[in-house]
């Protein structure tokens, strides 16, 4: 018990490594943006993919129907920000370190966030609802690209992944993340407020971008506002 216990600290230190190669994380993330920004305007051009929202919409009813409508409310940008304090709260109380849940809610947000800008960018429309057999309400007028529930849960897993990747726990972040965003991807689908290829570019956005935000918060911002301790 009291080995278990002086390890507690060191578990959800991996988010506090420094970066190894920044410049590459950096070269990556712009990368990675002109790619799904590009994307977005080709397929806001051709809307190639609207075939297969129809389909799936076909399929949102019962259970399934519910939960993709309870998903898509549930992470809404406020609750989602909500879900995040939640989450950076409970990490503070683990770690026993404020700092870590800090750095953990700035790498959530800050990777997730910025989709908002690239969705007024691309200004791509929704799924045409007149051709959906189940269309949501509310009817949603903001851009379809990329998917911010999805870059959200993705950003989320991210984040939880650099909090435990020096543990034997790093495996767990990365295979429910596989699992969410597969569910969360199908929900907005189905539930016709994206298409698929707003789903994709929401995950290229993160999995770029993210080793980019949290070196610009831990290496460069964190160490200027409080130098972390010395393990």
């Amino acid at each position: 018990m009291s080995e278990a216990i002086s390890e507690r600290p060191r578990i959800l230190r991996g988010i506090d490594r420094p970066t190894g190669r920044p410049l590459t994380a950096v070269l990556v993330a712009v990368a990675g943006a002109v790619v799904v920004i590009a994307l977005g305007f080709a397929m806001r051009a051709t809307q190639a993919d609207q075939p297969l929202v129809v389909a799936l919409n076909e399929a949102h009813t019962g259970l399934w129907g519910a939960f993709g409508s309870v998903v898509y409310r549930s992470i809404e940008p406020l609750p989602a920000v909500a879900i995040t304090l939640v989450i950076a709260a409970a990490v503070w109380a683990v770690s026993r370190s404020l700092r870590t849940a800090i750095l953990f809610g700035l790498t959530v947000a800050f990777t997730w966030l910025p989709v908002a800008a690239v969705k007024i960018l691309v200004d791509r429309p929704r799924p045409d609802a007149a051709l959906l057999a189940h269309p949501f309400s509310p009817l949603q007028t903001d851009g379809s690209f990329p998917s911010g529930h999805t870059a959200y849960i993705v950003a989320l897993a991210i984040a939880f992944w650099f909090l435990l990747r020096d543990t034997r726990l790093a495996w767990l972040p990365i295979v429910l993340g596989v699992i969410a965003t597969a569910l969360v991807g199908l929900a907005v689908v189905s539930d016709g407020l994206h298409f698929p290829t707003d789903v994709l570019g929401s995950i290229v956005w993160t999995l770029t971008t993210a080793a980019a935000v949290r070196w610009l918060i831990v290496d460069v911002i964190a160490t200027r506002v409080r130098p972390a301790r010395a393990s």
